[in-house]
Parts: C-alpha cells; sequence; structure tokens
C-alpha cells in the first residue's frame, strides 16, 4: 500500500519548475531516453527544431542557420534534403520582413504570424535570417520589396 509521502514524491515526478511556472513533460520528448535531444518542428520544411532538456521543451522552435536545414537521424542542422515531406502548417503566415517595415519580420511556428523586431538601426535580411546593418546591405529593402524606417 502506498503512503502519502511515496505518492506525493510520485505526483511531484510528473510535473517541473521552468522559470517559476509549473510544466508537464512533452510526450514529444520521450523519444531520447534521458529526455535530451532535439525533435524537428511539424509544418517548417525541416528549417525548425525544438530542444528538449529533461523532457521539457527547453525554447521555442530555434532556426538552423544560414541555408541548412534539420536532419531528424542525427538531431542537427546537417541534412541536405528535407525528409518531412510536404507538411504545411494548418496557419497561412507570411515569413520575412514586413512590406511596410524592415525592422520587423514575421516567422511562422505552427501559429499565425509571429512579428519580431529588430534591433535600433538594423533590418531583417530574408535571405540570411538574421538583422543585419543597412550599410552592409543598402538595396536590401528594395531587393526584398520593404519599406526602412530607421
Amino acid at each position: 500500500m502506498l503512503t502519502f509521502s511515496s505518492i506525493g514524491i510520485a505526483l511531484l515526478g510528473l510535473f517541473f519548475t521552468v522559470d517559476g511556472q509549473t510544466v508537464a513533460p512533452d510526450p514529444r520528448c520521450d523519444a531520447f531516453r534521458d529526455g535530451i535531444g532535439n525533435i524537428m518542428v511539424e509544418g517548417m520544411d525541416c528549417r525548425y527544431y525544438l530542444s528538449c532538456w529533461n523532457f521539457i521543451i527547453d525554447h521555442e522552435p530555434m532556426h538552423c542557420a544560414g541555408g541548412t536545414i534539420f536532419n531528424p537521424d542525427t538531431g542537427m542542422c546537417d541534412a541536405e534534403e528535407c525528409n518531412e515531406g510536404n507538411t504545411q502548417s494548418q496557419y497561412v503566415c507570411q515569413e520575412g520582413a514586413l512590406q511596410g517595415d524592415c525592422s520587423r519580420y514575421n516567422l511562422c511556428f505552427n501559429t499565425p504570424n509571429v512579428t519580431f523586431q529588430c534591433g535600433e538601426q538594423t533590418y531583417y535580411h530574408n535571405e540570411m535570417l538574421v538583422c543585419v546593418n543597412p550599410s552592409e546591405y543598402p538595396d536590401l529593402p528594395e531587393e526584398q520589396g520593404c519599406a526602412y524606417n530607421p
């Protein structure tokens, strides 16, 4: 028969505290024996991945650098082609710099548009997937069809 203390200990094992919030383990992390590894974000064309830490998704989706794509076999951004197939997000999302303001950009995480702001005096580069200095890419707003409003 279980005692109160063993029931309490068992229940404590089902939830973790992250940044002061109680978070349940994510079943997608069960694929890893120790709950630590990277998994592909569905509907993101292999460009994004999630990190599991102690069976919890540790961050928002992270983007593979440059032109690399996520390889679910290695858990790294080292694939040469996308193994995800043609899975598309259920949401319509236009990713990249906003037309009215190059310093703001959308990323799509299986949700409607999520808009981010570049740092001061920078704008978003759609191909490099980072915010850049306008002096290094002076023609970028015209090439991307967006306005730069410093």
